[in-house]
Protein backbone atom coordinates (compact mmCIF):
# COMPACT_ATOMS: atom_id res chain seq x y z
CA UNK A 1 0.00 0.00 0.00
CA UNK A 2 1.20 3.52 -0.80
CA UNK A 3 0.11 7.00 0.26
CA UNK A 4 -0.54 9.68 -2.35
CA UNK A 5 -2.20 13.09 -2.45
CA UNK A 6 -4.71 13.30 -5.33
CA UNK A 7 -7.06 16.18 -6.13
CA UNK A 8 -10.35 14.57 -7.30
CA UNK A 9 -12.73 16.05 -9.83
CA UNK A 10 -15.32 16.74 -7.11
CA UNK A 11 -12.86 18.57 -4.85
CA UNK A 12 -14.89 21.80 -4.75
CA UNK A 13 -18.02 20.27 -3.24
CA UNK A 14 -15.98 18.14 -0.82
CA UNK A 15 -13.94 21.18 0.20
CA UNK A 16 -17.03 23.30 0.83
CA UNK A 17 -18.59 20.54 2.96
CA UNK A 18 -15.43 19.85 4.96
CA UNK A 19 -15.94 20.30 8.71
CA UNK A 20 -12.38 21.59 9.25
CA UNK A 21 -12.95 24.29 6.64
CA UNK A 22 -16.21 25.32 8.24
CA UNK A 23 -14.51 25.52 11.64
CA UNK A 24 -11.74 27.67 10.16
CA UNK A 25 -14.22 30.12 8.67
CA UNK A 26 -16.33 30.35 11.83
CA UNK A 27 -13.69 30.39 14.59
CA UNK A 28 -11.46 33.24 15.83
CA UNK A 29 -9.37 31.02 18.13
CA UNK A 30 -7.29 28.92 15.72
CA UNK A 31 -3.51 29.23 15.77
CA UNK A 32 -2.03 31.22 12.90
CA UNK A 33 -5.52 32.28 11.73
CA UNK A 34 -6.47 35.93 11.21
CA UNK A 35 -9.09 37.28 13.62
CA UNK A 36 -10.81 39.15 10.80
CA UNK A 37 -13.30 36.77 9.11
CA UNK A 38 -12.90 38.65 5.81
CA UNK A 39 -9.20 37.76 5.75
CA UNK A 40 -9.95 34.12 6.53
CA UNK A 41 -12.54 33.98 3.75
CA UNK A 42 -10.04 35.46 1.26
CA UNK A 43 -7.48 32.81 2.28
CA UNK A 44 -10.12 30.11 1.91
CA UNK A 45 -10.98 31.42 -1.58
CA UNK A 46 -7.30 31.35 -2.61
CA UNK A 47 -6.90 27.73 -1.51
CA UNK A 48 -10.15 26.78 -3.25
CA UNK A 49 -8.88 28.23 -6.53
CA UNK A 50 -5.57 26.43 -6.14
CA UNK A 51 -7.28 23.09 -5.53
CA UNK A 52 -9.47 23.59 -8.59
CA UNK A 53 -6.42 24.43 -10.75
CA UNK A 54 -4.80 21.15 -9.70
CA UNK A 55 -7.77 18.82 -10.27
CA UNK A 56 -6.49 15.47 -11.50
CA UNK A 57 -2.95 15.98 -10.18
CA UNK A 58 -1.32 13.36 -7.96
CA UNK A 59 1.62 13.98 -5.61
CA UNK A 60 3.77 11.26 -4.08
CA UNK A 61 4.79 13.33 -1.04
CA UNK A 62 3.11 15.78 1.31
CA UNK A 63 5.90 18.27 0.59
CA UNK A 64 5.23 18.10 -3.13
CA UNK A 65 1.51 18.61 -2.62
CA UNK A 66 2.02 21.53 -0.22
CA UNK A 67 4.50 23.25 -2.51
CA UNK A 68 2.24 23.00 -5.55
CA UNK A 69 -0.91 24.07 -3.73
CA UNK A 70 0.25 26.79 -1.35
CA UNK A 71 3.61 28.33 -2.35
CA UNK A 72 2.11 30.59 -5.00
CA UNK A 73 -0.51 32.15 -2.71
CA UNK A 74 0.26 35.73 -1.69
CA UNK A 75 0.36 36.24 2.07
CA UNK A 76 0.68 32.54 2.82
CA UNK A 77 -1.86 30.03 4.07
CA UNK A 78 -2.74 29.37 7.72
CA UNK A 79 -1.67 26.00 9.11
CA UNK A 80 -5.26 24.96 9.87
CA UNK A 81 -6.29 25.51 6.24
CA UNK A 82 -3.23 23.67 4.91
CA UNK A 83 -3.90 20.67 7.11
CA UNK A 84 -7.56 20.60 6.12
CA UNK A 85 -6.67 20.55 2.41
CA UNK A 86 -3.90 17.96 2.72
CA UNK A 87 -6.03 15.63 4.84
CA UNK A 88 -8.88 15.91 2.34
CA UNK A 89 -6.78 14.81 -0.64
CA UNK A 90 -4.83 12.10 1.22
CA UNK A 91 -5.40 8.67 -0.28
CA UNK A 92 -4.03 5.23 0.45
CA UNK A 93 -3.80 3.07 -2.65
CA UNK A 94 -3.01 -0.55 -3.30
CA UNK A 95 -0.28 -1.02 -5.85
CA UNK A 96 -2.02 -3.96 -7.54
CA UNK A 97 -2.35 -2.99 -11.18
CA UNK A 98 -5.09 -4.66 -13.17
CA UNK A 99 -3.91 -4.63 -16.76
CA UNK A 100 -6.59 -5.05 -19.43
CA UNK A 101 -6.72 -8.47 -21.06
CA UNK A 102 -6.43 -9.01 -24.83
CA UNK A 103 -9.84 -9.32 -26.43
CA UNK A 104 -10.84 -12.21 -28.72
CA UNK A 105 -9.67 -12.12 -32.32
CA UNK A 106 -13.29 -11.99 -33.44
CA UNK A 107 -13.72 -8.65 -31.68
CA UNK A 108 -10.66 -7.24 -33.44
CA UNK A 109 -12.08 -8.31 -36.79
CA UNK A 110 -15.37 -6.56 -36.00
CA UNK A 111 -13.62 -3.35 -34.95
CA UNK A 112 -11.39 -3.19 -38.03
CA UNK A 113 -9.31 -0.02 -38.13
CA UNK A 114 -10.43 2.28 -35.31
CA UNK A 115 -9.70 5.53 -33.49
CA UNK A 116 -9.45 5.33 -29.72
CA UNK A 117 -9.06 7.67 -26.76
CA UNK A 118 -7.43 7.20 -23.35
CA UNK A 119 -9.15 9.03 -20.52
CA UNK A 120 -7.77 10.09 -17.13
CA UNK A 121 -10.51 9.28 -14.57
CA UNK A 122 -9.11 11.76 -12.05
CA UNK A 123 -10.33 14.78 -14.03
CA UNK A 124 -12.33 13.08 -16.83
CA UNK A 125 -9.98 14.41 -19.51
CA UNK A 126 -8.75 12.72 -22.69
CA UNK A 127 -4.95 12.67 -22.67
CA UNK A 128 -4.21 10.58 -25.75
CA UNK A 129 -5.91 9.76 -29.06
CA UNK A 130 -4.59 7.04 -31.31
CA UNK A 131 -5.52 4.69 -34.14
CA UNK A 132 -4.89 1.05 -34.81
CA UNK A 133 -6.17 -2.47 -35.20
CA UNK A 134 -6.57 -5.43 -32.87
CA UNK A 135 -5.64 -4.70 -29.24
CA UNK A 136 -3.64 -1.54 -30.07
CA UNK A 137 -5.94 0.44 -27.75
CA UNK A 138 -4.19 -1.28 -24.81
CA UNK A 139 -0.63 -0.95 -26.17
CA UNK A 140 0.58 1.98 -24.09
CA UNK A 141 -0.99 0.71 -20.87
CA UNK A 142 0.66 -2.66 -21.36
CA UNK A 143 4.00 -0.99 -21.93
CA UNK A 144 3.60 1.29 -18.90
CA UNK A 145 2.76 -1.71 -16.70
CA UNK A 146 5.45 -3.93 -18.26
CA UNK A 147 2.92 -6.45 -19.56
CA UNK A 148 5.33 -7.77 -22.15
CA UNK A 149 3.42 -10.99 -22.86
CA UNK A 150 0.29 -9.04 -23.76
CA UNK A 151 2.34 -6.70 -25.96
CA UNK A 152 3.25 -9.67 -28.16
CA UNK A 153 -0.39 -9.75 -29.33
CA UNK A 154 -0.17 -6.28 -30.92
CA UNK A 155 -0.71 -6.45 -34.67
CA UNK A 156 0.57 -3.04 -35.78
CA UNK A 157 3.67 -0.99 -34.92
CA UNK A 158 3.55 2.13 -32.74
CA UNK A 159 4.19 5.23 -34.86
CA UNK A 160 4.38 7.99 -32.25
CA UNK A 161 7.52 10.01 -31.63
CA UNK A 162 9.71 9.19 -28.64
CA UNK A 163 8.49 12.36 -26.89
CA UNK A 164 4.80 11.46 -27.28
CA UNK A 165 5.47 7.91 -26.18
CA UNK A 166 7.33 9.01 -23.05
CA UNK A 167 4.68 11.57 -22.08
CA UNK A 168 1.85 9.06 -22.56
CA UNK A 169 3.52 6.33 -20.55
CA UNK A 170 4.38 8.78 -17.75
CA UNK A 171 0.73 9.88 -17.53
CA UNK A 172 -0.47 6.28 -17.44
CA UNK A 173 1.92 5.38 -14.62
CA UNK A 174 0.82 8.42 -12.64
CA UNK A 175 -2.83 7.39 -13.03
CA UNK A 176 -2.15 3.86 -11.78
CA UNK A 177 0.09 5.11 -8.96
CA UNK A 178 -2.81 7.25 -7.73
CA UNK A 179 -5.02 4.16 -7.37
CA UNK A 180 -7.00 4.66 -10.59
CA UNK A 181 -7.03 2.94 -13.97
CA UNK A 182 -6.98 4.35 -17.48
CA UNK A 183 -10.36 4.27 -19.24
CA UNK A 184 -10.29 3.11 -22.87
CA UNK A 185 -12.82 4.29 -25.45
CA UNK A 186 -13.41 3.54 -29.13
CA UNK A 187 -14.52 6.78 -30.82
CA UNK A 188 -14.80 5.46 -34.40
CA UNK A 189 -14.34 1.98 -35.86
CA UNK A 190 -14.59 0.02 -39.10
CA UNK A 191 -13.01 3.05 -40.74
CA UNK A 192 -11.59 1.21 -43.75
CA UNK A 193 -14.98 -0.38 -44.40
CA UNK A 194 -16.98 2.83 -44.55
CA UNK A 195 -15.36 4.35 -47.65
CA UNK A 196 -15.89 7.72 -45.97
CA UNK A 197 -12.59 8.43 -44.27
CA UNK A 198 -13.41 12.11 -43.69
CA UNK A 199 -16.69 11.20 -42.01
CA UNK A 200 -14.96 8.61 -39.86
CA UNK A 201 -12.34 11.15 -38.79
CA UNK A 202 -15.10 13.64 -37.96
CA UNK A 203 -16.94 11.08 -35.81
CA UNK A 204 -13.70 10.20 -34.07
CA UNK A 205 -12.85 13.81 -33.25
CA UNK A 206 -16.36 14.57 -31.99
CA UNK A 207 -16.45 11.36 -29.97
CA UNK A 208 -13.10 12.06 -28.32
CA UNK A 209 -13.97 15.68 -27.50
CA UNK A 210 -17.33 14.57 -26.18
CA UNK A 211 -15.59 12.49 -23.49
CA UNK A 212 -14.15 15.58 -21.83
CA UNK A 213 -16.00 16.74 -18.74
CA UNK A 214 -18.44 19.54 -19.58
CA UNK A 215 -18.11 19.15 -23.37
CA UNK A 216 -20.41 21.64 -25.10
CA UNK A 217 -20.16 20.42 -28.71
CA UNK A 218 -23.36 21.13 -30.63
CA UNK A 219 -22.71 17.83 -32.48
CA UNK A 220 -23.80 16.05 -29.30
CA UNK A 221 -27.20 17.78 -29.09
CA UNK A 222 -30.09 15.37 -28.81
CA UNK A 223 -27.95 12.59 -27.36
CA UNK A 224 -27.50 10.87 -30.72
CA UNK A 225 -25.41 7.72 -30.61
CA UNK A 226 -23.70 8.47 -33.94
CA UNK A 227 -20.84 10.33 -32.27
CA UNK A 228 -20.84 8.58 -28.91
CA UNK A 229 -17.54 7.18 -27.72
CA UNK A 230 -18.01 3.62 -26.47
CA UNK A 231 -15.97 1.95 -23.70
CA UNK A 232 -13.86 -0.85 -25.14
CA UNK A 233 -15.36 -3.31 -22.64
CA UNK A 234 -18.83 -2.61 -24.04
CA UNK A 235 -17.74 -3.26 -27.62
CA UNK A 236 -15.94 -6.44 -26.56
CA UNK A 237 -19.17 -7.59 -24.90
CA UNK A 238 -21.16 -6.71 -28.00
CA UNK A 239 -18.92 -8.34 -30.58
CA UNK A 240 -17.87 -11.38 -28.53
CA UNK A 241 -21.38 -12.20 -27.32
CA UNK A 242 -23.25 -15.23 -28.58
CA UNK A 243 -26.42 -14.54 -30.58
CA UNK A 244 -29.69 -14.86 -28.70
CA UNK A 245 -31.70 -18.04 -29.28
CA UNK A 246 -35.15 -17.87 -30.80
CA UNK A 247 -37.32 -15.39 -28.95
CA UNK A 248 -40.41 -16.59 -27.10
CA UNK A 249 -43.68 -15.90 -28.89
CA UNK A 250 -45.29 -13.68 -27.85
CA UNK A 251 -42.87 -11.26 -26.16
CA UNK A 252 -41.87 -7.60 -26.15
CA UNK A 253 -38.36 -6.41 -27.01
CA UNK A 254 -37.41 -3.01 -25.57
CA UNK A 255 -34.41 -0.88 -26.46
CA UNK A 256 -33.35 1.07 -23.36
CA UNK A 257 -30.02 2.82 -24.18
CA UNK A 258 -29.35 3.87 -20.57
CA UNK A 259 -29.29 0.19 -19.55
CA UNK A 260 -25.69 0.02 -20.83
CA UNK A 261 -24.54 2.99 -18.74
CA UNK A 262 -21.52 2.23 -16.57
CA UNK A 263 -22.45 1.59 -12.96
CA UNK A 264 -26.18 1.25 -13.62
CA UNK A 265 -27.88 -1.10 -11.15
CA UNK A 266 -30.44 -3.79 -11.89
CA UNK A 267 -33.04 -1.75 -9.98
CA UNK A 268 -32.32 1.25 -12.21
CA UNK A 269 -32.55 -0.88 -15.36
CA UNK A 270 -35.97 -2.08 -14.24
CA UNK A 271 -37.25 1.44 -13.62
CA UNK A 272 -35.87 2.65 -16.94
CA UNK A 273 -37.49 -0.28 -18.75
CA UNK A 274 -40.99 0.09 -17.35
CA UNK A 275 -42.00 2.82 -19.78
CA UNK A 276 -44.06 4.71 -20.90
CA UNK A 277 -44.65 2.58 -24.02
CA UNK A 278 -47.25 2.47 -26.79
CA UNK A 279 -48.46 -0.95 -25.65
CA UNK A 280 -51.45 -2.23 -27.60
CA UNK A 281 -54.23 -4.40 -26.21
CA UNK A 282 -52.67 -7.59 -27.61
CA UNK A 283 -49.60 -7.06 -25.44
CA UNK A 284 -51.42 -5.83 -22.35
CA UNK A 285 -53.90 -8.71 -22.41
CA UNK A 286 -51.20 -11.40 -22.60
CA UNK A 287 -50.59 -12.77 -19.10
CA UNK A 288 -46.96 -12.75 -17.94
CA UNK A 289 -45.70 -11.68 -21.36
CA UNK A 290 -41.88 -11.83 -21.53
CA UNK A 291 -40.10 -8.46 -21.74
CA UNK A 292 -36.57 -8.56 -23.19
CA UNK A 293 -34.54 -5.39 -22.55
CA UNK A 294 -31.44 -4.56 -24.60
CA UNK A 295 -28.95 -1.75 -25.18
CA UNK A 296 -26.17 -1.59 -27.76
CA UNK A 297 -27.51 -4.87 -29.22
CA UNK A 298 -26.84 -6.73 -25.94
CA UNK A 299 -29.67 -8.06 -23.80
CA UNK A 300 -29.41 -6.49 -20.34
CA UNK A 301 -32.48 -7.84 -18.50
CA UNK A 302 -35.54 -10.07 -18.86
CA UNK A 303 -38.85 -9.76 -17.03
CA UNK A 304 -42.39 -11.08 -16.95
CA UNK A 305 -44.91 -8.23 -17.14
CA UNK A 306 -47.58 -8.77 -14.49
CA UNK A 307 -49.72 -5.68 -15.11
CA UNK A 308 -49.96 -2.47 -17.15
CA UNK A 309 -51.05 1.00 -16.03
CA UNK A 310 -51.83 3.99 -18.21
CA UNK A 311 -49.58 7.04 -18.16
CA UNK A 312 -51.28 10.41 -18.63
CA UNK A 313 -49.46 12.47 -21.24
CA UNK A 314 -51.66 15.21 -22.75
CA UNK A 315 -51.59 15.30 -26.53
CA UNK A 316 -50.02 11.84 -26.92
CA UNK A 317 -51.58 8.51 -27.79
CA UNK A 318 -52.24 6.21 -24.86
CA UNK A 319 -48.99 5.16 -23.22
CA UNK A 320 -48.52 2.37 -20.74
CA UNK A 321 -46.10 1.36 -17.99
CA UNK A 322 -45.61 -2.22 -16.90
CA UNK A 323 -44.96 -3.76 -13.51
CA UNK A 324 -43.08 -7.02 -13.56
CA UNK A 325 -40.56 -9.37 -12.06
CA UNK A 326 -37.17 -10.68 -13.24
CA UNK A 327 -37.40 -14.13 -14.78
CA UNK A 328 -34.37 -16.29 -14.02
CA UNK A 329 -35.05 -18.74 -16.83
CA UNK A 330 -35.30 -15.96 -19.40
CA UNK A 331 -32.19 -14.30 -17.95
CA UNK A 332 -30.14 -17.48 -18.35
CA UNK A 333 -31.23 -17.77 -21.99
CA UNK A 334 -30.89 -14.16 -23.13
CA UNK A 335 -28.91 -11.80 -20.85
CA UNK A 336 -25.45 -10.79 -22.17
CA UNK A 337 -26.24 -12.23 -25.59
CA UNK A 338 -26.38 -10.31 -28.85
CA UNK A 339 -29.70 -9.40 -30.44
CA UNK A 340 -30.06 -7.87 -33.90
CA UNK A 341 -33.10 -6.40 -35.71
CA UNK A 342 -33.31 -9.37 -38.09
CA UNK A 343 -34.23 -11.54 -35.12
CA UNK A 344 -37.66 -9.88 -35.10
CA UNK A 345 -37.94 -9.38 -38.86
CA UNK A 346 -36.64 -5.80 -38.98
CA UNK A 347 -33.83 -4.12 -40.91
CA UNK A 348 -33.10 -1.67 -38.09
CA UNK A 349 -34.38 -0.88 -34.63
CA UNK A 350 -37.13 1.76 -34.44
CA UNK A 351 -36.25 5.04 -32.75
CA UNK A 352 -39.01 4.64 -30.16
CA UNK A 353 -37.51 1.38 -28.86
CA UNK A 354 -40.82 -0.55 -28.71
CA UNK A 355 -40.75 -3.90 -30.59
CA UNK A 356 -43.63 -6.29 -29.90
CA UNK A 357 -42.97 -9.82 -31.16
CA UNK A 358 -46.39 -11.45 -31.19
CA UNK A 359 -46.01 -13.94 -34.03
CA UNK A 360 -43.17 -15.61 -35.90
CA UNK A 361 -44.11 -13.64 -39.03
CA UNK A 362 -43.52 -10.03 -38.05
CA UNK A 363 -43.68 -7.57 -35.13
CA UNK A 364 -47.06 -6.20 -34.14
CA UNK A 365 -48.72 -4.07 -31.49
Amino acid sequence: MATVWTIPIDITSRWLDNSEVQTFLASNDLDNAAPDPRVRFAQFADVTKSLERHIGHTFSSVQGAATALFDGIDGGVPVALKLAALRLILKEVYQTRHAPQPFPKRVGEELGTYVYALLDPRNRSVFYVGAGRGPRVYGYVWEALAENEHRQTLEDPETDSAEVKAATIARIREIYDSGHEVEHYIVAHRIADTGDVAGAVRRGVVGALGLNEGALLSNLAGGTGEHRAVPVDDLVLQYAAEPVPNLPTPCVVLEVPAASRRGVTQEEVYELSRGAWAAGAAVRNTDDIPVIVFADNIVRAAYRAKSWSSVARPGDAALWRFAGEPDTELESQFVNKRIVPAKVGLKKWPNHGWVPHLTQARPGR
